[in-house]
């Protein structure tokens, strides 16, 4: 009996761990973007405000990063072409230096901003995570992990999210 009790008790607990673990690292959390402390590559400081009107993807990553490189890199080469009224923000919590040299070393032609707040203080603890935000300031999507910009039909339902 106290046999089929350990076997039970373990195997709830290895349910609840994988719980967990699961909305810890692979769902994006609720952020207040207005309460966000932000710096541009030039170190003004920049409110999520100033964004009002605008649709938006906003990426939360690092330039060590290996899917949040692959991620904006897509983003770059399809942004002329299908994502001309799309805002893409890049944000990190590196520091400054490290963020403009993250800016430039990909030639990327989106608006980078530094975070004060660390990613953990807000509930980021897995990178990339991605927001689409609508002209309005809501946000309309938030998702884990390496988006594919590639497939059309993802690409669409986004922006149509952004209207």
């Amino acid at each position: 009996m106290a046999e089929k009790l350990t076997y039970f008790v373990s195997i709830v607990l290895a349910i609840l761990l994988g719980l967990f673990l699961y909305n810890k690292f692979r769902v994006a959390p609720s952020i207040k973007f207005d309460q966000l402390i932000l710096t541009d590559i030039e170190g003004k400081s920049v409110k999520f405000i100033d964004f009002k009107g605008k649709k938006m993807a906003v990426c939360f990553g690092a330039s060590w990063c290996g899917n949040c490189l692959e991620e904006l890199k897509t983003l770059k080469e399809i942004k002329n072409s299908d994502l001309q009224d799309v805002e893409i923000i890049v944000i990190s919590d590196e520091p400054l230096d490290r963020v403009v040299t993250f800016k430039n070393r990909g030639e990327f032609p989106f608006t980078f901003l530094k975070m004060d707040q660390s990613f953990s203080s807000i509930g980021i603890n897995s990178i990339p995570t991605s927001y689409i935000v609508n002209r309005q300031l809501e946000v309309k999507k938030e998702t884990v992990g390496y988006l594919d910009w590639n497939d059309p039909s993802t690409r669409e339902h986004l922006k149509k999210l952004m209207d």
